[in-house]
């Protein structure tokens, strides 16, 4: 999800971007099966992860991800592979038609088969308890709006009581049911088990696959639980297992979490033997159910599979705490397709059919860490006979190898010099503060009063940490044009504690956050570390893309360790042709809202004091450019002298006659018209060569960087609106809040959308063509809204009406109110998903020239 693919609203909807290319060969198009079985084995070396996956049609099975080949790859494709595999095997997506769903379904109400049944007796009886996040333990919000994600077409009774709990918790607020099934006739008979309209319970379902809809699911309003029923998860393999979950919590935000209902192990609760008799019922419904699946591969790829000729076989394997499933030959045969042989078979030669994993609590913990979740709590049946797990982002843990990817990796290693100690903006306290700040502020502001911190705990230990929250409590902002004038902050100490001290404190902070989240959830508190945490980790890059001794050779090759996965913007470079450019009109609206409304200040917990009380204003309507500047148009104004004009800086004449101005913006690089001289002013320049300074791939020339955003300051960016005449200036935050809001009318996840696709959240290390990551709004076309680098606006960083500092933070926004500092919208490369909000209102001086932040034209009508 970090990468900038297209969103696919349905099954069965056509790829345009990414539609896969067939190679070359004939050989995956052969009419003869066994060779394109063959090839097909080939190319897949590893493990057929996607293949694995169930075909979604009974309530045991759902669909997971879609599956992506550079060739076409059919079913019959897949069980060819499988069954050309040194032990043969078929996906248990093919025990699924709609015999073996009614097969299923039988199945569950035998004797035998406890699952359900336990699973039922969990619910009935801990539903209520299930029912409220983690953070409401204390005080439940009945305010909120519950929205229950199924990954399923739903299990009647089942999800019935989790939606009935929710809707007691919130009686007088709308409680939503969102299913997902690729099979809408799946999603329409399970709904027959549902009294919804009866019970106040709005019905969302998505006939779609996970990975097509949850983008869409993940912007809906309201705090989300995602639920998977039934013990499915027992039917992957640890690896699957942490696809699937991590596909989850991608789409999750901070204060949504996600239900897994599992069967248990053996022990002393339940023998070996209760667990092998659920798949070997007396009945014989689930031998039939088994060999069911030859007769629907017989149809998928025109086998010859005799079931007569087969018997089920299941056994407990209690080392793997797992039920195997295969179907054995009964005799020495042959199974063909069109008289052509692909399987030969020996009397008791089996086929794997299907594995049912147990969990205990601890397995599913570590599965859950691996997918970045953290388990918060756990229920189970009075027998512990059924496990029900709740998890949660564990944002701790990712933020922290964010920061410690930035700390050890680009600094130490990529910038080298005096490492934490380098300084590259004076206006900023070196690196080693922000090592230091980052856990001292969670210290201060995250963990109740008096909480332990891992490796303080004694009483020396603790006056330490004290100390340290003290030395890094608070970094300094000075104004650009008096360095003099400063707010109150933490005073540089001669010597600054040890990385070794700093690390330490660090990992402890992290660890005691980690254990009062499993406690108590994401409250408010603990967003705020974690908001705050990611604001300072843009804060270092740009830190580190502006300092002089950056060695991108070792970035490069210390990229692969980011716990995401950034790619080089020069890959993108000449992306952006065919994308809407010009000006567009955006109609005024009377009632805009700037600000976060309290039903979205309860949803995501916080909300930074600035962004509240909302307000509604009437905005007047305006043309705006589609795109922002880019580098090549701002070459023009630097060519054309633009810096040295006085005229064209208005209010920031002072700036532009600073002796320490640069004449062209801080991100680019000169080359001197005679190679014997340095650039030491503007004559010196030669304007035709130039070159701009990434993250990755060290300074590249203005033929790959030209259709890059101008990263410049509002100063700059000003004169360059007064340069290009024509009544040209800077949008206002109400202008952009109107664009969305217009927006919304046709498309109420608008924002989500153009956040969702736009360059952010660490998608790619620095600024890329402008257009070029199809995150253009629906009605106007306007792209690079919400990434790509904050979007300057031209007004004043002001209290809104009503305003009342925050009690953790009171000096967080009222220090920097007035004239000198603007607000800015939407997000940068390094923006994180936990700061991309409509109503975020950031804020820069108008005359700072280094974080990533761009300009587009706008004009009154």
């Amino acid at each position: 999800h970090r990468l900038p693919l297209p969103l696919h609203s349905r099954v069965g909807s056509k790829r345009n971007s990414d539609s896969p290319t067939r190679p070359a060969t004939s050989t995956f198009h052969s009419p003869n099966p066994l060779a394109r079985a063959r090839a097909c084995r080939e190319t897949f070396t590893q493990s057929m992860l996607f293949a694995r996956y169930p075909k979604p049609r009974a309530s045991r099975w759902y669909s997971l991800l879609r599956q992506k080949r550079h060739f076409s790859y059919t079913g019959r494709d897949q069980i060819l592979e499988g069954l050309l595999r040194q032990t043969p095997e078929i996906s248990p997506r093919w025990l699924y038609d709609d015999s073996g769903s009614d097969l299923f379904e039988r199945i569950t109400h035998t004797e035998e088969y406890y699952l359900t049944r336990k699973e039922l007796e969990l619910l009935e009886e801990k539903a209520d308890d299930m029912s409220y996040f983690p953070d409401e333990a204390e005080n439940p919000d009945n305010m909120t709006r519950r929205v229950l994600v199924e990954l399923g077409a739903g299990s009647g009774r089942k999800t019935q009581l989790l939606l009935e709990a929710f809707k007691r918790l919130s009686p007088d607020k709308e409680v939503v049911y969102a299913p997902i099934d690729v099979s809408s006739s799946a999603l329409e008979a399970n709904a027959s088990n549902y009294n919804l309209e009866e019970a106040g319970i709005t019905l969302h379902p998505f006939v779609s696959t996970y990975q097509e809809c949850l983008p869409d699911v993940s912007r809906m309003e309201g705090r989300k639980t995602f639920l998977f029923l039934g013990s499915s998860l027992g039917n992957y393999s640890d690896s699957e297992c942490v696809s699937l979950m991590k596909l989850v919590r991608d789409n999750m935000g901070l204060r949504d979490r996600f239900l897994i209902g599992v069967d248990t192990p053996h022990g002393s609760h339940k023998s070996a033997g209760v667990i092998e008799a659920a798949y070997n019922d007396k009945e014989g419904i689930t031998a039939e159910f088994t060999l069911n699946g030859l007769k629907h591969v017989n149809k998928e790829a025109g086998t010859d599979f005799d079931p007569d000729k087969f018997r089920h076989i299941a056994r407990y394997d209690e080392d793997k705490k797992s039920v195997l499933t295969w179907v054995e030959s009964l005799e020495d045969q042959h199974v063909t397709i069109k008289g052509n042989p692909i399987l030969k078979l020996k009397k008791e030669d089996k086929i794997f059919m299907e594995q049912s994993r147990k969990f205990s609590k601890e397995m599913m913990e570590n599965v859950g860490a691996q997918a970045g979740l953290m388990l918060t709590r756990a229920w189970t049946t009075e027998d512990e006979c059924h496990l029900m797990c709740e998890f949660v982002m564990d944002a701790i843990t990712e933020q922290g190898e964010i920061s410690s990817w930035i700390f050890d990796e680009l600094v130490e290693k990529g910038i080298g010099g005096k490492g934490l100690l380098e300084k590259p903006i004076e206006l900023r306290h070196p690196f080693i503060f922000y090592k230091g700040h980052i856990p001292a502020f969670s210290h201060a502001k995250s963990l109740p009063e008096g909480y332990k911190i891992p490796g303080y705990c004694c009483k020396s230990g603790e006056e330490r940490a004290k100390d340290l929250s003290v030395i890094f409590e608070r970094g300094m902002d000075p104004e650009v044009d008096e360095p003099s004038k400063i707010h109150r902050h933490s005073p540089e100490p001669d010597t600054w504690p040890t990385v070794k001290e700093t690390n330490t404190y660090d990992q402890g902070v992290r660890s005691a956050l980690k254990s009062y989240v499993q406690k108590s959830g994401y409250g408010r508190s603990v967003i705020l570390g974690v908001e705050h945490e990611a604001m300072h980790q843009e804060t270092l890059m740009y830190m580190a893309a502006n300092s002089d001794v950056l060695t991108n050779q070792r970035v490069r090759d210390n990229i692969p360790r980011h716990p995401r996965p950034m790619v080089s913007p020069a890959e993108l470079s000449g992306h952006a042709k065919g994308v809407r450019s010009g000006m567009v009109e955006v109609k005024g609206a009377p009632e805009v809202v700037i600000g976060a409304t309290n039903a979205k200040e309860r949803e995501i917990g916080f909300v930074w004091d600035n962004e509240t009380p909302s307000m509604v204003t009437a905005v007047e309507s305006f043309s705006v450019s589609r795109l922002p500047v880019t580098n090549a148009e701002f070459l023009q104004f630097v060519k054309d002298g633009g810096y040295l004009r006085p005229e064209l800086w208005g209010d920031y004449k002072d700036f532009m006659e600073s002796k320490d101005l640069i004449p062209y913006p801080v991100s680019w690089v000169p080359m001197p018209r005679n190679p014997n001289h340095t650039c030491n002013s503007f004559e010196d320049l030669d304007m035709d060569s130039w070159s701009v300074r990434t993250l990755i791939d060290g300074p590249q020339d203005m033929s790959v960087a030209a259709d890059w955003p101008a990263v410049v300051s509002l100063a700059e960016a000003t004169a360059y609106c007064n340069w290009l005449g024509d009544g040209s200036r800077i949008m206002t935050e109400e202008e952009y809040a109107l664009i969305f809001h217009n927006e919304h009318e046709v498309d109420a996840s608008s924002y989500g959308k153009c956040a969702a696709n736009g360059n952010n959240s660490w998608k790619y290390a620095g600024v890329v063509p402008v257009g070029s990551m199809h995150d253009a709004t629906e009605v106007y076309g306007i792209s690079d809204l919400v990434g790509n680098g904050w979007e300057w606006t031209s007004s004043e960083f002001k209290p809104l009406p009503g305003f009342k500092p925050m009690e953790e933070y009171p000096e967080y926004s009222t220090d920097f109110f007035g004239e000198k500092h603007q607000v800015m919208k939407g997000a940068s490369p390094f923006t994180d998903t936990y700061n991309i909000r409509l109503s975020l209102r950031n804020w820069f001086q108008a005359r700072y020239r280094y974080m990533w932040a761009k300009f587009r034209i706008a004009k009154d009508l």
